[in-house]
C-alpha cells in the first residue's frame, strides 16, 4: 500500500526541501533498523512519521539532523549533504526537538535557554535579545522568559524547547513524540501554535489523532521500511491496515 504526495516538478521548484536517497542505517553490526529509505519532503510540507515501536522512527530524524550517520545511501537537506563535515550548516537549517524536553533544556532560566544557541554562534547581544522575544512570542511563552527552567509544566517545558530552535530561525523543524506527558490543554495549545508555523515540519509520532490534526501527509515506517507514503485520512482511518502493522 504505497502512495505518493510528491512529483519530479516540486523537487525542482521547493528552495527548503529534504533529499533522503536509499539510505539504510544499523546500530553496531546489529540488524538494519532502516532499509532502503528513499523519499522527498518539500516547502511547506507537514509531515507525520508513524510506525511501531521500533520501526525506525526516531532514527530516521536523528539522520536527518546528522546525530546518526547512513550506512549507505545519501541525504541531502537544500542541496548540502549531511556529513560530519557540513553539520554545522545543516543545523543551521534544522531544528530538532527531542522527545524529553529535559535533554534539550539545561539553563537556569527560559530566557537563557533560549539564548543559548545565537550566544554561541557569536551573534551580537541585540540581535540574541530580538531572537530571544521572537521565539517566545511564536510559541505564546513570552510570560515565561525568566522563570526558572525547573517549575515549568511539561507542556511549558515543550514550548520552550520549540522556543530554542526557533531563536535559530530554522528552516525545517523535526519532532520526537512531541504529545508525551501533555495535558489535553496544553496538548491543544502544541497543535495550534504547529498550524501557525510555515516551516516544512516532519513529527515522528505514536498520537494518530495528533498527527490528523498536524500533518498533511503522513509516512509509515514498519520494520525499517517505508509502506505507505501519502494522504493521512488513506491510513488513518484504514484501522485494519494500521493493525497489521503494530498501531
Amino acid at each position: 500500500m504505497t502512495s505518493s504526495l510528491v512529483g519530479s516538478e516540486m523537487c525542482i521548484r521547493d528552495s527548503i526541501h529534504i533529499d533522503v536517497n536509499d539510505v539504510s542505517f544499523a546500530y553496531d553490526n546489529s540488524r538494519r533498523v532502516l532499509e532502503n529509505i528513499s523519499l522527498h519532503v518539500g516547502e511547506h510540507e507537514s509531515v507525520g512519521v508513524i510506525g511501531a515501536n521500533g520501526a525506525g522512527k526516531s532514527t530516521l530524524l536523528k539522520l536527518l539532523v546528522g546525530l546518526c550517520m547512513p550506512a549507505t545511501g545519501e541525504i541531502r537537506i537544500e542541496e548540502v549533504p549531511v556529513r560530519k563535515d557540513t553539520l554545522s550548516i545543516i543545523r543551521e537549517k534544522i531544528g530538532y526537538v527531542f522527545q524529553d524536553s529535559d535533554s534539550q533544556l539545561f539553563m537556569s532560566t527560559v530566557r537563557e535557554d533560549v539564548a543559548f544557541a545565537p550566544v554561541n554562534y557569536g551573534l551580537p547581544e541585540d540581535e540574541v535579545a530580538r531572537r530571544v522575544d521572537n521565539a517566545l512570542a511564536m510559541v505564546n511563552a513570552t510570560h515565561l522568559a525568566d522563570r526558572p527552567v525547573y517549575k515549568l509544566s511539561g507542556g511549558e517545558k515543550k514550548l520552550v524547547s520549540i522556543a530554542t530552535i526557533l531563536s535559530m530561525t530554522p528552516d525545517i523543524i523535526l519532532m520526537d513524540e512531541p504529545t508525551i506527558a501533555l495535558d489535553p490543554r496544553n496538548r491543544r495549545n502544541l497543535i495550534s501554535v504547529l498550524n501557525s508555523f510555515e516551516h516544512l515540519k516532519i513529527i515522528a509520532s505514536h498520537d494518530l489523532d495528533f498527527v490528523r490534526q498536524v500533518c498533511s501527509r503522513v509516512i509509515f515506517v514498519s520494520d525499517g521500511r517505508i509502506i505507505y507514503d501519502g494522504n493521512p485520512q488513506n491510513i488513518l482511518d484504514n484501522e485494519e491496515y494500521l493493525i497489521q502493522n503494530g498501531l
